[in-house]
């Protein structure tokens, strides 16, 4: 009984041991606004670029996260106090080959997206910025790269707010 205890007051102990970084608070914001995924010089098919959007629009809205998700453009988010903006701006894209991928023994054409994802608040200041990477590997249409990323940036957001 007494090693256990011991063992457990030196585990605490490590946990708040000066020189380690507090964990980052969680921002706030009752509502956020997905602009239209900015593409840049890559080469991406228009299909890929609106369905990465509509994809965002719906997973963030079932994460429930936020009281309201505004569309890029949506007048009424001008009279949220608290509203971030979701900029999402690919950085790069590779499309894969659906029928490769089911046929080979070994992770054949793969798609991949690859974006930088931003939060802004109201002010227009840099809150959040990470890189995310969306994909689908073995089975599966292309589009399903878009889902997995709008997954992991929902994922993201769920984490940071």
């Amino acid at each position: 009984m007494k090693f256990s205890l011991a063992v457990l007051l030196l585990l605490a102990t490590a946990a708040i041991l000066p020189g380690q970084t507090p964990a980052t608070p969680k921002l706030h914001a009752s509502a956020i606004q997905i602009e239209l995924v900015e593409v840049g010089d890559v080469s991406i098919p228009a299909e890929f670029r609106y369905a990465i959007y509509e994809r965002l629009i719906e997973q963030v809205r079932d994460s429930r996260k936020f009281d309201k998700v505004f569309r890029s453009g949506d007048k009424a988010a001008a009279s949220v106090p608290d509203l971030v903006t979701l900029h999402t701006s690919v950085e790069a894209f590779t499309e894969g080959s659906q029928m490769k991928r089911e046929l080979a023994p070994v992770v054949v054409g793969s798609t991949k997206v690859d974006v930088t994802t931003q939060v802004t608040d109201k002010a227009g200041k840099t809150i959040l910025t990470e890189k995310v990477a969306g994909k689908v590997r073995i089975f599966g249409e292309n589009l399903g790269a878009t889902n997995d990323l709008a997954k992991r940036i929902t994922k993201l957001l769920v984490a940071s707010f």
